[in-house]
């Protein structure tokens, strides 16, 4: 590869990454080129896979995209307990 030429940000991330990365987009209604240009969306899904953490380093942006990720995951979970509790 040339200098000049750029890799596209996507080829540096792991399938895995990729895969979590396109789940978020969809979770939280942000396309996926847009969680793409945010500079520390790695180290959002790393930090999103770490509960122990305490999350001190988010930045606001990350902030609010781990919000979103726990409110559809409570969303989830509500919407699970009400069928359950219907039948």
């Amino acid at each position: 590869m040339e200098i000049n030429e750029r890799q596209p940000f996507e080829s540096f991330l792991s399938p895995r990454q990729l895969t979590e990365l396109k789940i978020l987009s969809i979770k939280t209604n942000i396309a996926f080129h847009e969680l793409l240009a945010m500079p520390s969306i790695v180290s959002l899904l790393e930090k999103l896979n770490d509960t122990t953490e305490l999350n001190n380093e988010l930045n606001n942006k990350e902030m609010i995209l781990r919000n979103k990720v726990f409110i559809n995951k409570n969303k989830e979970v509500l919407k699970r307990h009400k069928k359950h509790s219907t039948n």
